[in-house]
């Protein structure tokens, strides 16, 4: 039971401290929390800031950053339509950027990092890129990041990969960035289904992740010696028994008929 709790905890925490956070600072400084107030902070760059914020999604994997609470903040920023197209865009040029690091590195760094893990990820990136990355993306147990240079390394193919990262991002980049804008504009409603419905897809996420990334993962059953000994000692007849694949020796008695 207490294993149960701290796994859920482990998956809930990095959200809990995300939303509680901006909650936190919109009851505490309501007027820096404003999309006008925002818009204003803005109006110097013009046209370049969802360049800007888009340039600073691709690299935040080398920040370490948590892309879910950027992505709110682009909520409050840019709104929901407008932060959930800017901040696909961004993972997608940062998923770019982590394949080309993995390609270039090769297989040691993540050799070290997932250990005795490996082999099993190895395999299941290269038989089943989309559906591994997909799962990587939805189940929050797994690292995206860390998922797609374990598949760039190796050797899952580039477009299948990246499509099934985007796909499986698409209903938390959704929900999120309406958090955020729903935050930013005093939408208690809207904010409060959000943040419901960021919870839900992380259970769900769990549930549904797990399930599949542990039949991916899962080891074949290696065949036994003495099976494939009897496989070679015998050969079906055509009323689909079993009779030796040679003939026995004569023992000198004739055949009776």
């Amino acid at each position: 039971m207490a294993q149960v709790a701290k796994t859920w905890l482990r998956v809930l925490a990095p959200m809990l401290v995300s939303v509680g956070g901006l909650l936190t600072l919109r009851l505490l400084g309501p007027d820096f929390i404003d999309q006008r107030y925002i818009a204003d902070l803005l109006s110097p760059l013009g046209k370049a800031a969802p360049l800007a914020y888009i340039a600073f999604l691709a690299v935040r994997p080398l920040t370490l950053l948590p892309g879910q609470l950027l992505t709110a903040v682009g909520g409050m920023m840019f709104g929901t339509l407008a932060a959930t197209l800017y901040s696909l865009t961004g993972s997608f040029l940062s998923a770019m950027l982590l394949f080309a690091l993995a390609r270039k590195l090769g297989t040691r760094p993540m050799k070290r990092l997932a250990g005795g893990k490996y082999p099993a990820l190895v395999r299941a990136a290269k038989r089943h890129d989309f559906l591994f990355s997909l799962m990587a993306c939805i189940n929050p147990l797994c690292p995206t990041d860390v998922m797609l240079v374990a598949a760039a390394a190796s050797g899952a193919r580039f477009w299948p990969t990246v499509a099934g990262v985007m796909l499986g991002t698409i209903p938390g980049t959704f929900l999120t960035a309406q958090f955020g804008s729903g935050l930013a504009q005093g939408r208690t409603v809207m904010t409060a289904v959000s943040a419901a419905g960021l919870v839900v897809s992380l259970v769900l996420g769990v549930i549904v992740g797990r399930r599949f990334y542990k039949e991916l993962t899962e080891e074949p059953e290696p065949s036994s010696p003495e099976s494939d000994a009897r496989d070679d000692t015998t050969v079906p007849n055509l009323a689909g028994s079993t009779m030796p694949s040679s003939p026995p020796k004569s023992s000198g008695v004739p055949a009776t008929w």
